[in-house]
């Protein structure tokens, strides 16, 4: 059974979220009609979000958020909480589908960076949490390459051809163009000992509320053991794991319209 929620925090949130998307510009009576209060409720969470430092009051009806949740802001960072979130969906993964995990993002170099990962010792890999690696010969870059504006995109294309790390890599432009629209259309990417000889991995995206690529999450073993017919089952894990973390980072928001 469902924990249930509480009416009073929903509200709050509710209110939150109104005043953030607005950035003060509504009146207390328009932001209680957009969350489905009345103006009484919303004047009394509001006072109390106001005597937390939540919120501030700057003119009769008007409100902004407040320092107190730009203090708490300050405490977390989105890969922090990417990595948090993924943990056990990387160690569960490990013990079900592939022997290593890992979770990526894109940085402004067009570098992978890993930011948590997973793996049983009979199979180590000299990936490091922290480390980056170019995108174009993984399946973590290869899904997040695929997902970037189509100017960004071309403007990485343009700095090949890249190295060949084995020799299955993805080189030239053209072909890892045509390469990342397959990615986009089947909706996961695949590296067939593109990166390290005789390893195969499969990649999918986590995606934020909007539906927007924020990481990638893979599952990578020794080609025996990875044989193209096992790809979609290991797909729809990866998918439903990467589903999960996606909601725990980003839960349905209440209500405001």
């Amino acid at each position: 059974m469902a924990t249930p929620r509480i009416q009073s925090v929903d509200r709050a949130f509710s209110l939150l979220a109104c005043i953030a998307r607005r950035g003060g510009s509504e009146s207390l009576p328009t932001i209680a009609a957009q969350c489905g209060l009345s103006v009484a409720t919303a004047h009394r969470l509001l006072a109390t979000m106001e005597s937390l430092g939540a919120v501030i009051h700057t003119s009769p009806g008007k409100y902004r958020i407040g320092l107190g949740v730009l203090e708490l802001g300050r405490h977390a960072s989105l890969d922090g909480l990417l990595a948090a979130a993924a943990d056990p969906s990387l160690r569960r993964i490990t013990q079900t589908i592939t022997p290593t995990a890992h979770l990526g993002v894109l940085d402004s170099e067009f570098m992978v960076t890993y930011l948590a990962k997973a793996t049983v010792r009979s199979h180590p890999l000299p990936t490091q949490i922290g480390s980056k690696l170019e995108a174009y010969c993984s399946g973590l870059g290869k899904v997040l390459l695929a997902a970037l504006p189509e100017a960004h995109l071309d403007a990485y294309l343009a700095e090949g051809p890249f190295i060949a790390l084995t020799g299955r890599t993805i080189i030239e432009p053209a072909a890892l163009s045509r390469e990342l629209i397959k990615v986009r259309e089947q909706g996961y990417a695949f590296d067939d000992c593109e990166l390290f000889d005789d390893l195969r991995c499969v990649a999918v995206p986590i995606r934020d509320a909007d539906g927007q690529v924020v990481a990638a999450l893979s599952g990578s073993a020794p080609a025996p053991r990875l044989p193209h017919q096992s790809v979609p089952a290991i797909v729809a894990e990866l998918n439903r794991h990467a589903g999960e973390i996606g909601r725990k980072l980003y839960p349905a928001q209440p209500v405001c319209n």
